[in-house]
Formats: C-alpha cells, structure tokens, sequence
C-alpha cells in the first residue's frame, strides 16, 4: 500500500513572487465569477418554480 508524501506547507504572502500573487488573485476572481453565476442561476430557477406553483394553484 503506497504512502502519501506530505504536502509541503503553503509560501506565506510575504514569499510569494509578483506572478504567483497575480495568479492567485486571477484563481479568486475567476471563483468568484463562478459563484456568482451559479448563485444567479439558482435563483432563477427558485423564481421560476416559485412562478409555477402560483400558476397552478391559481387554476
């Protein structure tokens, strides 16, 4: 059974060079775009489903 190598501990900011920062940020934003698309799309469709049950209970 093959043993997992430890991971090795993360640069603090401080260590980080320019390009591994902008890289991080650029990650992040693009999270954050994701999370906020995703976010949308779930309510639109609670609204949508929200429109429909009032619709049918309506009739």
């Amino acid at each position: 059974m093959p043993t997992s190598l430890p991971q090795p501990e993360p640069k603090k900011d401080e260590e980080k060079s320019r390009e591994e920062l902008i890289a991080e940020l650029n990650h992040v934003r693009m999270e954050l775009a994701y999370r906020k698309k995703l976010q949308a799309l779930v309510q639109a469709n609670q609204t949508a489903a929200h429109g429909k049950k009032r619709k049918s209970s309506s009739n």
